[in-house]
């Protein structure tokens, strides 16, 4: 194992790479090696030169790759606290730039797991704060620009695997609500970013999921209690509002007014089932809200 890893660091290119350039670097042997050994690795010098270095391979084309071995390790590393601050500030750094720099992978594999490997970055400084305010602000404004810009809704293909852009973003939504360092202010810009895309304005109705990772967003938001009940209540009206559709009961004979009653359906819904039975005196302040959601939406 101490020779692959002395191989894969020499051949591994400093920052972020994408997916084309994976295959100059990592040969699947050696990352197949890496995911046989549970991605333990004793030296912490190696450990943490291999993590930032393995984001080059965020856009490999086999799944296995960039979700079992990508996500998996820096997940591993980085939740067992096995990386040294600024090794995950390097991380940081090298996502953003994929996330907030023009797509480069005509499949789009790489944007979508770089953020998913960010809600895991960002998660890292709600344990063991490593980033600035500033930076912290950078995170919520990239994540939420990417949320707003997203256009590609594929989510699983049995060839392809995962892209699912929506839901990894939604991740990071989650774990940045969570960290008390994360103002109102930057909630509201989540917030927002969530409204956005509850129901796509490209018709495109939800098959994978989504809807259910962007409730749990929003409710970890919630938890927070930044917001008042009327704020809550404003929000969830304005999901609910049928427009461009005079009321729900005409978006029958439209495939765009059925898609936007399905997906609101289906996160309104996803909301009210986890939380229902929930003591939280947050969480059971907006029952009757969600209740009258429901019943609007039929």
């Amino acid at each position: 194992m101490n020779k692959l890893l002395a191989i894969i660091i020499m051949l591994a290119t400093p920052g972020l790479a994408y997916a084309s350039q994976c295959s100059k670097h990592f040969t699947l042997d050696q990352l197949e090696a890496l995911k046989k050994a549970k991605f333990e690795i004793k030296l912490a010098d190696k450990r943490n030169k291999i993590a930032p270095k393995l984001l080059a391979c965020l856009g490999h084309k086999d799944p296995k790759i960039r979700d079992g071995v990508v996500y998996e390790a820096s997940s591993y590393w980085l939740r067992n606290q096995l990386l040294a601050p600024e090794t995950i500030k390097t991380m940081f750094n090298d996502l953003v730039n994929a996330m907030e720099q023009p797509n480069q992978d005509d499949d789009n594999f790489t944007q979508p797991f770089a953020a998913l490997v960010f809600s895991e970055v960002v998660r890292a400084d709600r344990v063991a704060p490593y980033l600035s305010d500033g930076e912290r602000q950078k995170a919520v404004g990239v994540a939420t620009r990417y949320m707003q810009n997203i256009t590609d809704y594929r989510g699983f293909d049995e060839t392809d695997g995962w892209r699912h852009a929506v839901a990894h973003t939604a991740d990071v939504f989650l774990q940045l609500s969570l960290n008390k360092n994360i103002s109102k202010a930057q909630l509201n810009q989540m917030l927002s970013a969530i409204e956005g895309q509850v129901s796509p304005s490209n018709q495109h109705a939800y098959l994978f999921g989504e809807p259910k990772r962007l409730a749990m967003a929003f409710i970890y938001i919630v938890l927070r209690g930044e917001h008042t009940a009327a704020e809550i209540t404003q929000f969830v009206d304005k999901l609910t509002n049928p427009a461009p559709f005079s009321n729900w009961g005409s978006v029958y004979n439209s495939k765009q007014g059925l898609a936007k009653l399905h997906n609101t359906r289906h996160f309104i819904y996803s909301i009210f089932a986890i939380t229902g039975q929930s003591k939280n005196p947050k969480l059971k302040a907006i029952q009757p809200t969600l209740a009258k959601a429901i019943k609007q939406l039929g």
